[in-house]
């Protein structure tokens, strides 16, 4: 037996495949997780509020009409109570829901999605999320996975984490081996054409079909075709226009990800303590800080304006909320967004791999946000996020480690893993940096009083100070493939 899918569908491969069921051969997940707490329903301890906010509705919609039927309603009458129920979801999501606070008493899901309330009774890594952890379970999977993400993917994370501790743990050899990645473009975000990349290879939820049918030959069929020798990472490069929307892309073949070869770069924060906005002082440098006690930028978090969402890898309503490749231009002029940027590059670059931040930072609040976003800057000026991630200061040591308050005004050094890139900064192009705290309805606001977020109402605007001299030297990590590499496009 052979599964397929994606996204919710693909979860429910994986958790068959960690029970070592006898008649399973091979899964085909797509665009799916790995762990259900961290890059799922929360992101580095910060909860998924875009998600937990626009996906249930859609199947409150569906539940709608099953009871309907199960009560005799005619088909007028379920159509209208749908309709009356969407129309309810497209008026107050954005306007009104996203703002409730405390999230907990958001009251709209109570009837038929209650799993919601379940999410936020469990902000931190517990049992409840740990009975249904892949990570902890790749070797109970006894047979060989065609994984399929995306770029723009909102699970593209817990993806790339599957393929790599399936090709490293899984329960067999035949597991080992036989696990392959094929990444796209757009995932669950979908072709925002803001700008646009191009056709990945067919339906985003879709793997190419040669290569699923030749995993379910080979492991369903026994057919001796060759399919263990197949590359085992295909990639779908980002190529960015110089100016305009129109981008392209390229298919690259690797044995492994990131690519063998692939170094990083560390390009470090300077400025002379002014990069609040586009227009600020802030650089992306290529050496290293010398002086302690350069002048740190700084800025104000004030949950009650948070900064808006631009684009992202998100789900699950984009005709409310634009999701994937978005200008960046009006949030890079708000003061609590600090902004660094490099030189025009000389030649292309291609990154090709994990994106991290090391960010140095202080905070006037006892829990707080730092989030941080990759940028292009093309010829034209016009910029697309590449990618984005928060974390939580609680949760700053993981968050599947106990969460910890920080010491206000205290020096922390805080990892952002900043998720999967795989794109070209063309040449001219400039390589960008927004560092802020909030990324709004995305990402839930931190309410900065060291309470329990989820469940609590009261707002503190946190004073943020980002350091970035010798003894705090914060760095954007990018890991660039080979350039003989690019010569693939």
């Amino acid at each position: 037996m052979g599964t397929t899918s994606g996204s919710y569908l693909g979860l429910t491969q994986w958790q068959p495949a960690i029970h070592s069921p006898p008649h399973l051969a091979a899964i085909a997940p797509q665009i799916t997780a790995s762990d259900y707490h961290d890059n799922w329903t929360y992101v580095n301890g910060v909860f998924d509020l875009w998600f937990g906010m626009s996906w249930p509705p859609g199947w409150v919609a569906d539940q709608l009409v099953r009871g309907l039927q199960a009560a005799g309603a005619s088909q007028s009458q379920i159509d209208d109570q749908v309709a009356s129920w969407n129309a309810n979801v497209n008026a107050n999501l954005l306007t009104s829901w996203v703002w409730q606070l405390p999230l907990t008493g958001f009251d709209k899901f109570n009837a038929l999605a209650p799993y919601y309330y379940d999410w936020l009774d469990h902000p931190t890594y517990d049992a409840f999320w740990q009975a249904l952890d892949v990570e902890a379970r790749w070797e109970d999977v006894q047979v060989p996975a065609l994984i399929n993400s995306a770029w723009y993917d909102i699970f593209q994370v817990g993806s790339f984490r599957n393929f790599a501790g399936m090709r490293a743990r899984a329960g067999t050899e035949a597991a080992r081996r036989g696990t392959k990645l094929i990444v796209g473009a757009y995932g669950h975000a979908g072709d925002s054409g803001t700008p646009t990349f191009g056709d990945d290879g067919g339906l985003s939820l879709l793997l190419p079909v040669e290569a699923q049918l030749r995993l379910f030959d080979r492991y369903l069929k026994g057919a001796r075709n060759g399919y263990e020798k197949d590359p085992n990472v295909q990639l779908y490069i980002l190529v960015p226009p110089d100016r305009g929307n129109t981008g392209s892309g390229f298919w690259l073949s690797a044995d492994d990800y990131p690519p063998p070869g692939t170094e990083t770069w560390s390009l470090f924060l300077s400025s002379g303590g002014r990069a609040n906005t586009s227009a600020g002082d802030g650089r992306l440098v290529s050496r290293p800080p010398k002086r302690a006690g350069a002048t740190p930028d700084g800025f104000a978090y004030d949950p009650r304006d948070p900064v808006p969402t631009a684009g992202g890898n998100m789900c699950c309503n984009s005709v409310l909320l634009a999701n994937g490749a978005q200008d960046q231009t009006q949030v890079e002029r708000r003061a609590d967004v600090l902004v660094y940027s490099s030189p025009p590059l000389d030649d292309d670059v291609l990154v090709v791999g994990p994106v991290e931040v090391v960010l140095w930072a202080r905070s006037s609040a006892r829990d707080t946000d730092f989030t941080a976003k990759l940028v292009d800057v093309h010829l034209d000026g016009a910029t697309h996020n590449v990618l984005d991630r928060v974390v939580r200061a609680r949760f700053r040591e993981g968050s599947k480690s106990p969460p910890s308050l920080v010491e206000p005004g205290k020096a922390y050094q805080y990892r952002i893993l900043l998720g999967n890139a795989g794109t070209v900064f063309r040449k001219g192009h400039r390589i960008r940096l927004q560092i802020s705290s909030s990324n709004f309805p995305h990402y839930a606001r931190n309410l900065n009083t060291g309470l329990v977020n989820e469940w609590t109402a009261d707002i503190e605007v946190a004073r943020q100070t980002v350091l970035h001299d010798a003894d705090h030297p914060s760095r954007l990590l990018l890991p660039v493939a080979p350039s003989a590499t690019a010569g693939h496009r």
